[in-house]
């Protein structure tokens, strides 16, 4: 038996497309499977989110969600894991997995009956520090920006952790309407996926290839009007927001097997993660001048105003979608090998982009509703 499994491990390694779609068709199947049950208990034992004053949504609705993306997400790469990886990549997958159930907790309590902001915050530097501290994986270069490379070990796990925080909030603060935060970590894992396929990085490709299959069946249900409607809720944003910072500091990290496919790595980072950074900072600038706390939730998000201008769920996910797209596509037609250039370039296109799209939303929006006033009824 032992023989067949090297054989098949071989191969694998060999193909790694074929092991990412094995990979994603298995945590597909076994998410897509467990949600309808997950849904139906959900509503039997009253596990739903109600609607408030800040919920864009009119009925109460499963929001355990997380738990379905968690369920086939973790087996397939446990699967495939026990016969491809090697033992210094299992020991990193284990603490990955250590940190994940910590927030699988956290945000599964959350959803059920709430838990403080503080809490929340400290589960999540709790986590990052297990898998900072277990695996030795940090973002230890700045990769020449501002003319900083190597960090010291301090300073680097220091800034990694605000790497974790940060991407994870920002991925829990998108998640306000049908199909965003899915969609745009969906756009993030399938750009990293082929990164690591072309690095010939086997950990990589599974942990996020199986992610990409949890979350596909997920979508599945979050977009859909009928009875099995289910949401992420904060068990689904924490775990898909603290894989994209683990997949974002292996990206960067010196410290585990990279490929010289291009340079200035920390700017395509940025430019993937740019509609949830730029949302999460203006959102706390707003908070901050109201004098709120930035962790109070309120309805100022980008997504609040798409539909504010009367896009609904769908059309305003898919013109976030475009305006990722674009980020991304711009970064890399416009690549230079003055990475603090690339990043300026980079950083002033995706704010333009965002306040040219805003504004053409909503004249286009205001176009239609004159021309809809000045149609004259006939007599």
């Amino acid at each position: 038996m032992s023989t067949y499994l090297e054989i098949v491990s071989f191969f694998l390694h060999q193909n790694l497309l074929i092991l990412s779609v094995l990979s994603i068709l298995t945590a597909f199947l076994f998410s897509y499977a467990i949600i309808p049950t997950i849904v139906y208990v959900s509503v039997i034992k009253n596990l739903t989110a109600i609607p408030n004053e800040r919920s864009s949504h009119i009925k109460k609705t499963p929001n355990l969600g997380g738990v379905g993306i968690a369920f086939g997400s973790f087996f397939s790469y446990a699967f495939f894991g026990s016969f491809v990886l090697s033992s210094s990549d299992l020991s990193v997958l284990l603490s990955i997995t250590s940190s994940l159930v910590i927030l699988f907790a956290v945000g599964l309590k959350d959803d059920l009956v709430g838990i403080s902001p503080s809490l929340k915050l400290f589960a999540e530097i709790l986590a990052a520090l297990i898998f900072i501290i277990i695996s030795g994986v940090r973002i230890d270069s700045f990769y020449g920006i501002f003319g900083v490379y190597e960090l010291n070990e301090v300073v680097s796990t220091v800034f990694t952790v605000f790497v974790f925080v940060l991407i994870t909030n920002s991925i829990n603060l998108i998640d306000g309407i049908d199909g965003l935060a899915a969609s745009v970590s969906l756009v993030i894992f399938i750009s990293l996926l082929f990164y690591f396929v072309e690095s010939d990085f086997v950990l990589g490709v599974l942990f996020s290839a199986s992610i990409i299959g949890g979350l596909s069946a997920f979508l599945r249900f979050n977009v859909s009007k009928g009875r099995r409607k289910i949401f992420m809720g904060d068990v689904g944003s924490l775990l898909v927001g603290f894989t994209l910072a683990v997949l974002s500091t292996m990206t960067l990290s010196t410290s585990l097997k990279s490929s010289d496919l291009f340079t200035n790595k920390p700017v395509f980072i940025l430019a993937l993660f740019a509609f949830p950074f730029l949302d999460t900072l203006r959102v706390f600038f707003l908070r901050g001048i109201a004098g709120n706390s930035p962790f109070k939730a309120d309805k100022n998000h980008l997504h609040h105003k798409l539909l504010n201008y009367g896009y609904t769920h769908l059309q305003s996910t898919l013109i976030i979608i475009g305006y990722c797209f674009l980020v991304l596509i711009t970064s890399i037609v416009f690549y230079d090998t003055l990475i603090l250039k690339h990043l300026f370039f980079t950083l002033t296109v995706s704010v333009i982009i965002l306040i040219v799209l805003l504004f053409f939303c909503q004249e286009l929006k205001n176009s239609i509703s004159r021309s809809k006033g000045n149609v004259t009824k006939p007599s």
